[in-house]
């Protein structure tokens, strides 16, 4: 008695009938994808450490920046803290040099008048008044060219303008001539002095 398997030839015909599933390049487009995917994920990577870096660079540049600015801040403020200073120095200064020139003021208008009787002959003051700038000078001489001689030189100085002779008397005694005088004039002010430094 012969048998035949008809099963297991049945079993052959369904694995030969079931084709395959997966085209015959499907393979290779699947490799070449996951190349691709693989490529672009890299670049991606590498795209974002650059800008990583980018970012640390620029964090350093800004801490560089604020640390300068805070520099300059200090610098500024210090520059301000002299400036000031110095104005208030150059005030002082000033107020002193105002304070030294108004001191010299007397003592130039004296020295003044006692070089213009010391190199007048025969004449003397016996007064000397000051109002402001106005002055009043009384004086005694033997003879009117003496108080001409007087006024002249006060004229020529520096230290008076509008230089008149207000009166002039004339006494006589038994055996001498006396002129008694009033002269006024006007001080005139000193020069003032450069500001020192004020050329910043």
């Amino acid at each position: 008695m012969i048998r035949v398997n008809l099963l297991g030839e049945a079993k052959r015909k369904k694995r030969r009938a079931a084709a395959p599933l997966v085209a015959p390049g499907a393979g290779l487009m699947l490799a070449l994808l996951v190349v691709l995917l693989v490529a672009v994920a890299g670049v991606q990577w590498y795209r974002y450490g650059q800008l990583q870096e980018q970012g640390r660079q620029l964090d350093l540049e800004v801490a560089r920046l604020t640390a300068e600015k805070a520099e300059l801040a200090q610098v500024q403020a210090q520059y301000e803290t002299f400036s000031r200073r110095k104005e208030l120095l150059q005030a002082r200064i000033n107020i002193i040099e105002q304070l030294k020139a108004q001191q010299s003021g007397p003592v130039i208008l004296l020295n003044t008048l006692a070089s213009s009787v010391s190199a007048t002959e025969s004449l003397w003051l016996t007064g000397f008044v000051k109002t402001g700038t106005n002055i009043s000078v009384t004086g005694m001489a033997l003879s009117m060219r003496a108080v001409a001689d007087f006024i002249t030189r006060l004229k020529n100085s520096n230290t008076f303008r509008d230089v008149n002779l207000r009166e002039t008397v004339q006494e006589t005694a038994r055996d001498s001539q006396n002129f008694t005088f009033t002269v006024e004039a006007q001080v005139e002010p000193p020069t003032p002095l450069p500001a020192a430094g004020g050329a910043a």
